[in-house]
């Protein structure tokens, strides 16, 4: 049965696809994390994430919703490269081998990169799986043939692509997704409730291709067998960059053993570097960062899903925009018509949201323009001066507005006020932060945190401590931990 759909059916497909590899990828990935954090908490540490979120790791909604950031970024942008190359065979050549040949040898070649560094199961079957859904769907559903119509068509929508891609890279920067969450997400309950999304669950999938150096705990198991090294002063040292020793030596992220002068490192995929004992202590931090690369297999996932993410998330949105505004117009003109007239609607749509987004600041602004804007009874005007506060280091007490905007009803302003107090003199700016801190936004409370850690208020170490134990947000739990080591607090067993 052939379709007009053929295409948006053949993307669902593949979208359905890879958010079912999706969330089972993040599952697993959740329940190896909850034990991992269970055996760091068993020997006697703090665990991030905290007791509160722990149960949600078993959870399987969390990785449905953490699963989403894997199908709106790789998923898409394979699901996206699967259609054209399908489109190409089918319909630009009489002869469809020569084309066929070449993408499955460019799919091949993918495959096996992928798998470079060690093999990656569930990545690989985001390349196994998903052009396979939408190369069968659309090979099914496409038409047999395109009129001139349709060839005009996809011209309009590929200049519109790139006209939309050309204007917005002017905005290249990089403050261009900041100036997009402040103008675009937390201007306006939909963004908010969106902003609120991400930061609640893009934790869970962040987890599951983190190298050993992006952990924020990593744990280690410890033998030595004959030497004078002092076992205390290696697990001091190894605490300082987050590793906490732990028994069970399967369950440890590395494991090292120690013989005479020398010391082996083992890294989760059994890569091993050795180096001596006094050239390791020594050069700890780019020792262990060498044996995270060498344990590394997500390398290139992580790049094609930042890839997707960039360019895959962005067709997603003008696509469904696109069939949205042409079932609209479909109700005045005709298909060929109202798939044009929504094309020209999705590009003026696109211009019209870059003319919202804040014009570039040039140089420093005086004292007296910054007081003014932030005497200022517009919002954005208020943001944009504390924003550039905090680019100037200028100190946020001279303006004497501090307890006013701490109360502020939008979040870009007590967002922009809680990371300006990380560069202003005044120590009685510590209680605003303190306040800020329990923010109900957590964009909010996690800059004012970043600003403590930044200020060395070492009077805020128990109130983060408290945090981590008793907050029900992930990403606030994780400033907090790193708050914690800028005040110079470090990790030691309690039992």
């Amino acid at each position: 049965m052939k379709t007009r759909l053929a295409a948006s059916i053949a993307l669902i497909g593949g979208l359905i696809v890879a958010q079912i590899i999706a969330s089972i990828q993040v599952l697993i990935s959740n329940l190896a994390l909850y034990q991992k954090m269970i055996g760091i908490a068993q020997a006697g540490y703090l665990t991030v994430p905290g007791p509160i979120i722990l149960p949600s790791l078993k959870s399987v909604l969390p990785a449905v919703y953490g699963g989403l950031f894997f199908t709106l970024s790789i998923g898409i942008g394979i699901s996206l490269l699967s259609l054209v190359c399908t489109w190409m065979i089918k319909y630009t050549l009489s002869n469809r081998i020569p084309l066929t040949i070449l993408f499955s040898i460019l799919w091949l070649a993918s495959l096996v990169a992928l798998n470079w560094q060690g093999l990656v199961l569930m990545p690989s079957l985001y390349i196994l799986l998903v052009p396979a859904a939408v190369s069968s769907l659309y090979w099914k559903l496409g038409a047999e043939t395109l009129d001139r119509k349709d060839y005009l068509k996809l011209l309009v929508h590929i200049l519109i692509i790139v006209l939309l891609a050309g204007v917005w890279w002017t905005q290249k920067s990089d403050t261009l997704f900041v100036n997009i969450r402040d103008r675009l997400l937390l201007s306006n309950k939909p963004g908010i409730s969106f902003n609120n999304f991400y930061y609640r669950y893009t934790l869970y999938p962040a987890e599951v291709f983190r190298g050993l150096d992006q952990m924020l705990l990593k744990t280690y198991h410890l033998s030595i067998a004959d030497s004078d090294l002092d076992r205390n002063r290696l697990m001091r040292k190894l605490e300082r960059y987050n590793y906490l020793l732990i028994d069970d030596q399967t369950k440890a992220d590395i494991n090292i053993s120690v013989d005479n002068i020398r010391i082996r490192l083992t890294g989760s995929r059994q890569n091993s570097v050795d180096y001596e004992i006094s050239d390791f202590l020594k050069h700890m931090r780019t020792r262990l960062s060498d044996l995270s690369k060498h344990n590394d297999a997500y390398l290139h996932f992580r790049k094609a899903t930042s890839l997707g993410l960039l360019l895959g998330f962005p067709l997603l949105l003008y696509c469904l925009l696109n069939v949205v505004l042409t079932a609209a117009f479909a109700l005045f003109f005709n298909r060929h018509v109202s798939s044009i007239t929504s094309a020209v609607g999705c590009s003026g749509l696109g211009i019209c949201l870059l003319l919202v987004m804040p014009p570039a600041i040039q140089g420093p602004l005086e004292a007296e323009r910054l007081t003014d804007m932030l005497a200022s009874q517009d919002t954005q005007t208020i943001a944009a001066a504390l924003k550039q506060i905090e680019t100037q280091k200028s100190d946020l007490s001279q303006f004497n507005m501090s307890e006013e905007l701490v109360h502020h009803p939008a979040i870009t302003v007590r967002y922009w006020l809680a990371r300006g107090f990380s560069v202003s003199g005044n120590p009685h700016d510590e209680a605003y932060l303190m306040t800020l801190m329990q923010d109900p936004h957590p964009n909010v409370a996690c800059q004012a945190i970043y600003s403590l850690g930044k200020r060395k208020f070492k009077q805020a170490i128990p109130a983060l401590l408290q945090i981590i134990t008793s907050s029900d947000h992930w990403y606030i739990q994780l400033y907090a931990y790193g708050a914690l080591r800028k005040l110079g607090w470090t990790q030691t067993a309690s039992k």
